[in-house]
């Protein structure tokens, strides 16, 4: 086994909830408990995992952390993610930007880009790409929220539903075989899912930190997302899910 599956492996083990022991890990994976130690190191200084006694479990960040410290988590894997979006847009297109840290990369991966419809909640992304002067830029209004600067609830989805875009690009909290897309908040969930409805292809961006987490909330399977755009290969389980449901997987 490649030590990137291997790595992808341990990743979704440790995103999943569940008690991540080494010793176990060694035996399913049928190498030594030095390998594994060798992984989670590696994990662990790209941001993905944070070391235990015996095991790994999620950075804190990832848990209960502020929009602006999970921007910085696995950030060269976001930025990626970011510029490999960019290739799937041109001149000219419209989309519809969800609020999210992956999505402020994929703005920022944007800017070059000339005379753009851009329909966001986000107030970080509409400032992003409202400086192109070509670029059309509709922001969503309502209550902004104090974390990540963006509006959620009946009167953003009421605006954004009078749009309909090529693109839409979407996040998550997590990607489960069986649940799907998944979010933490029943609102995320609710706008999300008006996202969706309202493009011609649905883009969704998730690094490898997403991949085996299921979130509170489910957002929708994976028949209503056109392309996955992500920093790492699936595992088996979740790339068979995708496959089952005609997603085109980007690894950017």
């Amino acid at each position: 086994m490649k030590k990137t599956d291997r790595q992808a492996i341990i990743l979704e083990k440790v995103s999943s909830g569940n008690e991540f022991n080494i010793v176990k890990a060694a035996s399913e994976l049928k190498v030594s408990e030095e390998t594994i130690r060798r992984d989670i190191k590696e994990l662990e200084n790209k941001g993905l995992v944070q070391r235990k006694h015996g095991g790994a479990t999620l950075p804190n960040t990832v848990v209960d952390g502020s929009f602006q410290s999970r921007l910085k988590l696995n950030s060269e894997g976001k930025r990626k993610i970011g510029a490999a979006v960019s290739e799937l847009i041109t001149d000219g297109d419209s989309v519809l930007i969800e609020t999210g840290t992956t999505t402020t990369f994929v703005a920022q991966s944007l800017r070059d880009k000339k005379s753009l419809t851009v329909v966001t909640n986000s107030a970080d992304v509409a400032r992003c790409l409202a400086v192109q002067k070509e670029n059309d830029v509709y922001m969503a209004g309502g209550k902004l929220s104090t974390d990540d600067a963006a509006s959620l609830g009946p009167t953003a989805i009421d605006y954004i539903s009078k749009f309909y875009v090529s693109y839409a690009v979407v996040s998550a909290a997590g990607l489960d075989p069986d649940a799907g897309v998944t979010v933490n908040k029943v609102a995320e969930a609710e706008f999300s899912r008006h996202v969706i409805s309202r493009a011609k292809q649905v883009i969704l961006v998730a690094d490898q930190t997403k991949f085996g987490r299921c979130s509170l909330v489910s957002v929708c399977d994976f028949s209503q997302i056109d392309i996955l755009v992500t920093d790492a290969a699936p595992s088996d389980e979740l790339k068979t899910a995708l496959n089952k449901a005609n997603v085109e997987t980007i690894i950017a």
